[in-house]
């Protein structure tokens, strides 16, 4: 075979190799945009309201606090769109901002229909007679009249709802044990505590060493007092090593009893 022929092959061949990347490389460019016109056309879709609407919102949860009405009413704004465009993270913060609302989880229920599961805020006392407060001291409003008749009442300045609320939780514990419960529980601006209990006994702990005058308070009341304790007006453990006893007025028993 003379070289002129080869030669001839040669580019032949060259020019087949070129053009099969050639057609390759349009095909790949052919499918990217394809793909890219696909994913425009997805988030058109997605963007309309009217395809897939959100048509109905189920709630979960009890509401010995909440306000069903005024749940809906704040989350409304934020339901309004399709299924899938829909933000369920502004749906839980918008439901989140109501001050008895612990949690708002948003699930998507195929094919119309947002399922939201509420947490209240569980109250352990009331704040100034004015509000609530959980058990991480987070204060909240509630119109149930009859748990705000049930509690405790915590007194104290502002912004010292976390440490009384802590405080109570323990000293509460620990009371009931014996059958007592705490009726008020104040820390002064001074931070001096007291504590008036259901059997309307005061006990008056003041700013030093509150907790170990509170422990005090208990094994004395337990081994000599609990007998009188409808005679008891006032226990105050301020002492260093020991407590004085008001009695109620003209209820002073015989007592011969070492404290």
């Amino acid at each position: 075979m003379s070289k002129s022929s080869k030669r001839g092959e040669t580019l032949k061949a060259k020019r087949q190799v070129e053009s099969a990347i050639g057609w390759s490389h349009i095909a790949r460019l052919s499918l990217i945009t394809l793909l890219l016109m696909g994913l425009v056309a997805v988030s058109w879709v997605v963007s309309q309201n009217n395809i897939l609407p959100i048509l109905h919102v189920t709630v979960e949860g009890s509401f010995e606090h909440a306000n069903k009405a005024v749940l809906a009413e704040v989350i409304k704004p934020h339901t309004r769109g399709s299924f899938l465009s829909v933000d369920v993270a502004q749906i839980s913060n918008a439901g989140e901002s109501l001050p008895w609302v612990k949690s708002l989880q948003v699930r998507r229920v195929w094919p119309d229909s947002l399922h939201l599961i509420v947490k209240e805020k569980v109250p352990v006392a009331r704040w100034k007679n004015k509000s609530l407060v959980n058990k991480d001291g987070e204060t909240f409003i509630s119109s149930n009249k009859n748990v705000l008749a049930a509690l405790s009442t915590l007194y104290g300045p502002e912004a010292s709802q976390p440490i009384m609320t802590s405080r109570f939780i323990a000293m509460e514990e620990a009371l009931q044990q014996h059958g007592l419960k705490i009726k008020t529980l104040v820390m002064d601006n001074r931070r001096a505590w007291s504590i008036g209990l259901t059997n309307d006994i005061l006990i008056v702990l003041g700013r030093a060493e509150s907790e170990e005058r509170f422990n005090r308070f208990l094994r004395v009341y337990l081994n000599e007092l609990k007998h009188y304790q409808s005679q008891i007006a006032e226990m105050d453990m301020r002492y260093p090593n020991g407590l004085s006893v008001i009695w109620r007025p003209g209820q002073k028993p015989d007592f011969n009893g070492k404290v």
